[in-house]
């Protein structure tokens, strides 16, 4: 390709961050190519709601005209109700949190929702699931298990924690790690007045300090993952989390365990708190029991551990985080905001300027996703069932006391 055109960018992967950044190339006229392993985009489960904060603005500003209102990504649609986190602190009665006033500064979504909006008219590539990178002076290849191959100047590994791309740059290391958190997760659809309780609770989620001492942090977090179209019934999910030495093992006893066992450690581990609390656990049953559950992982890395070249990282591929914080999914699409800027104005295929210029995105990305990763397990190691110790921030907003209400469908 001649200096002074576009390069043409291949991403792996078709998740939010690979998408939005594949919304952006398009609204730039930028040449792009998008590969997802999956056989198409309803294969599996999206992950359950995302705040997004800070971010709006740029996003709207960022994707081409064509894509519609984003409002419908809301998770609380067609439910005329605000966003509300709520924390529920050691003694399980007041309520602290934050709670939008209707400004719009952060949306909730819906992931599934979110994803299928940003992949509005992007023609994504299934089952490509990526084996091989070759890179060049001039052009970087990836060859794919059906033996198809695709060749461009750049190529963006956004495919996740797992990423083959991130192995291809470590030399077929990883880096990635377990934390020391036991998580176990449950489903159920709630209508009437069950659904009600939740919603006063906290509108879109609400966490609780589930520790039985100081020396063993747990909590418990329950979310409205979305609203459906009656406006009578929604569709939940819990986490719990504790703290526990051998989670950080392939073979912690979650990934084998039978739904009745999972289901009978939630009860144990939260038969100190009061019923209203888990009156969510008793109305999911075995049957709504996620096994295996969802286990997360964390990863942290320094600038200097990537090499600078034509191939680099977004998202989870480039730090991944356990859900704690509610981090993971919004720095994935800070990454392809910040990244798909730099596409934007890129006019030449120079293997030099391209180095240099993902070099810098690069760096900045793992630091700061680094960053989060870090804070992520910081923040349920904190000793949170102490008077003083609580969230301080959430979706950008302070935390603040909250009053009760009665929420009537």
């Amino acid at each position: 390709m001649a200096k002074g055109a576009s390069p043409h960018i291949l991403i792996i992967g078709g998740g939010l961050g690979g998408l939005l950044l594949g919304q952006i190339l398009r609204k730039n006229k930028i040449s792009f190519e998008i590969f997802e392993r999956d056989q198409s985009d309803n294969m599996r489960t999206q992950g359950w709601a995302i705040g997004l904060h800070t971010i709006l603005d740029e996003l709207d500003a960022s994707v081409p005209d064509d894509m519609g209102s984003r409002d419908f990504i809301n998770h609380l649609l067609p439910l005329k109700l605000h966003y509300e986190f709520a924390w529920y602190r050691h003694d399980r009665t007041s309520k602290l949190g934050v709670r939008d006033d209707g400004s719009g500064k952060f949306i909730r979504a819906n992931r599934t929702r979110l994803r299928k909006w940003l992949a509005t008219n992007l023609p994504v590539q299934y089952s490509k699931h990526a084996v091989l990178i070759e890179e060049k002076n001039d052009s970087v290849t990836v060859h794919f298990e059906d033996g198809t191959s695709a060749t461009g100047d750049i190529l963006i590994g956004a495919d996740g924690p797992h990423s083959p791309t991130r192995k291809y740059l470590l030399g077929g290391r990883d880096l990635i790690k377990r934390p020391r958190q036991g998580t176990i997760n449950g489903e159920v659809e709630l209508s009437g007045r069950d659904m009600e309780e939740q919603l006063e609770m906290g509108h879109s989620c609400y966490l609780v300090d589930a520790s039985p001492n100081e020396e063993a942090p747990a909590f418990f977090f329950i979310g409205l993952n979305e609203a459906l179209a009656d406006g009578k019934s929604g569709k939940y999910y819990f986490n719990l989390f504790w703290r526990d030495e051998e989670a950080t093992k392939e073979d912690f006893w979650t990934g084998t365990a039978s739904k009745e066992k999972l289901f009978e450690t939630v009860l144990e581990k939260t038969k100190h708190l009061p019923p209203k609390f888990t009156s969510i656990i008793q109305k999911t049953g075995i049957e709504g029991m996620k096994q295996p559950p969802i286990r997360f992982s964390t990863l942290c890395m320094k600038p200097g551990q990537l090499p600078h070249g034509r191939v680099t990282l977004l998202g989870d591929a480039g730090h991944c985080m356990p859900s704690f914080r509610g981090e993971g999914g919004f720095h994935a699409l800070l990454d392809a905001l910040k990244l798909g800027k730099i596409l934007a104005n890129l006019q030449t295929s120079d293997g030099d300027v391209i180095k240099k210029v993902l070099g810098d995105y690069q760096d900045e990305m793992i630091e700061r996703g680094s960053k989060a990763a870090a804070w992520s397990d910081i923040a349920f190691d904190q000793a949170w069932s102490s008077e003083a110790v609580s969230p301080k921030i959430v979706w950008g907003l302070p935390v603040v006391p909250l009053s009760e209400e009665r929420v009537t469908l």
